[in-house]
C-alpha cells in the first residue's frame, strides 16, 4: 500500500512508497520500511536523492503538523504531490539549488 508525508497546514505531500510489512514474533503487523523502486533496487534510505527529499520537506514544514497516512486516507486531489516520479527531473526541480548555505 502506498504511503505519503503530509502537511495539512501546507496542503503538500511527498510520496514514500510502499509500506513494507512485516509480522514480528510478538503477533503484530507492522511497517518495518517504506520503498520507492523495483523489488531489486536500492532501498530509500540508501538512496541519497531520497534522503535529500525527505529532509527539505522536513525543513519546509517545521512547526507545522506533518503526518504520514496511506492511498485513500487522504484526498489527494487537495494535495501538491512534491519530489515524486523521475528522480532526474521532478526531484531536481523540488530540490533546486536547496539546501542554501547562505544565511
Amino acid at each position: 500500500m502506498d504511503a505519503y508525508l503530509i502537511s495539512t497546514d501546507t496542503r503538500k505531500s511527498l510520496w514514500l512508497g510502499k509500506a513494507i510489512r512485516f509480522k514480528h514474533e510478538d503477533g503484530t503487523d507492522r511497517v518495518e520500511y517504506y520503498h520507492r523502486g523495483s523489488a531489486h533496487g536500492s532501498l530509500n534510505h540508501e538512496t541519497p536523492i531520497l534522503n535529500k527529499v525527505l529532509w527539505k520537506f522536513l525543513a519546509e514544514h517545521a512547526h507545522k503538523e506533518v503526518r504520514i497516512v496511506f492511498a485513500g486516507e487522504f484526498d489527494e486531489d487537495e494535495y501538491e504531490l512534491v519530489g515524486s516520479g523521475d528522480v532526474e527531473v521532478e526531484i531536481a526541480e523540488y530540490l533546486g539549488s536547496w539546501p542554501s548555505r547562505a544565511g
